[in-house]
């Protein structure tokens, strides 16, 4: 019997809140809205989530949290760049990195903490970037291609 009954219970939390749609809302102290033509604008004071709403190419969130927020900012959103080596990793002295194609290409190596350290351009198949005075640690290369909107990032551990 408590087979049973374990079992109708665990259905019925799996399917019960199996079909609950999340959609963001706003709980707050405050607020109210105003309507302009066929768009409403929601606003909260002291929300402690956000709302958002998109119709068409309008996308609007009461809040700083959104999907498109990359969008938003301007920020242009890259595919990812295949063909890139990159040797000899761990590396003492020197990166060497072959691209797939001589084209315009920019490196951006960061620490683990996010702090640039150099930056290079070049627009040969091949480069090698001089990282005999950095301190052992684990550094990260971007290379772009801004031509053709791919990145990739790879790990580079100097020793």
């Amino acid at each position: 019997m408590k087979l049973y009954i374990s079992l109708i219970a665990i259905l019925t939390f799996t399917v019960g809140f199996g079909q609950i749609d999340i959609k963001k809302s706003s709980i707050s102290t405050a607020g109210g809205s105003q309507t302009a033509g066929n768009t409403t604008l929601t606003y909260a004071i002291g929300e402690v989530a956000v709302q958002e709403n998109t119709q068409g190419n309008t996308h609007i969130s009461e809040g700083f949290i959104g999907p498109d927020i990359i969008r938003a900012l301007g920020i242009e959103d890259y595919a990812q760049l295949a063909g890139v080596n990159i040797y000899p990793n761990p590396v003492t002295d020197y990166i060497h990195i072959d691209l797939p194609q001589s084209q315009q290409y920019e490196f951006y190596l960061f620490d683990l903490n996010g702090k640039l350290i150099n930056r290079y351009q070049s627009d040969e198949k091949t480069y090698t970037i001089n990282i005999q005075n950095l301190q052992t640690a684990v550094y990260a290369l971007v290379v772009i291609d801004k031509n053709h909107k791919r990145k990739t990032l790879i790990k580079i551990q100097k020793l």
